[in-house]
């Protein structure tokens, strides 16, 4: 049988997340913000492509991820904000030594902070290009695109979202091994 080198927390039962942290696990909280949503798309898209990435890096690293966070769903920073600090001292009372906050947003959302050795990971930068996020819905959940609506001339292919989605796996990887060079 293939084991990957990481997991879902919420895939985890009580007896087994101990374990996973003992080692050179890191516990990754991904927090999504769509920004104003594409007429085309589903409101699902930020949270479809952050659960995409966090499933790359299940396969490549020694990553327990956490479930995603919608930023959209806080009319308040500071709330969101509690949130994350929340679920940081979960995955802290779980045991988990390492913490990153993976924030895929289309412009940068400010507020989030990770206290001691935590890193905070901007992915999604081209978040605001609907190329891209279309793109990468097409290769994700293409049924989902609502193509009557899509804009005239787009140039969106599923293509161009996996070869978007793994170049955004690779820096986000590379950025995890730079934090902790044992991930690798």
């Amino acid at each position: 049988m293939n084991t990957l080198p990481g997991v879902w927390l919420d895939d985890l039962t009580r007896q087994e997340v101990a374990p996973r942290f003992d080692g050179k696990a890191v516990a990754l909280i991904p927090v999504v913000s769509a920004g104003p949503p594409a007429p085309h798309l589903p409101l699902k898209t930020a949270g479809l492509i952050a659960r995409a990435l966090g499933q790359k890096l299940v396969e490549r690293l020694a990553v327990v991820v956490a479930p995603v966070i919608d930023a959209d769903s806080f009319s308040r920073q500071d709330t969101l904000r509690r949130v994350v600090g929340d679920r940081f001292d979960g995955l802290r009372a779980l045991g988990a030594g390492r913490i990153a906050v993976l924030e895929l947003s289309a412009s940068p959302l400010g507020t989030l902070e990770v206290p001691g050795e935590g890193l905070v990971l901007r992915g999604g930068d081209r978040f605001a290009d609907d190329e891209y996020i279309t793109s990468c819905l097409m290769a994700l959940d293409p049924r989902s695109v609502h193509m009557p609506l899509l804009p005239a001339g787009s140039r969106s292919e599923a293509f161009a979202g996996e070869r978007g989605m793994a170049a955004e796996v690779d820096a986000l990887v590379d950025a995890l091994v730079a934090k902790w060079p044992d991930l690798a």
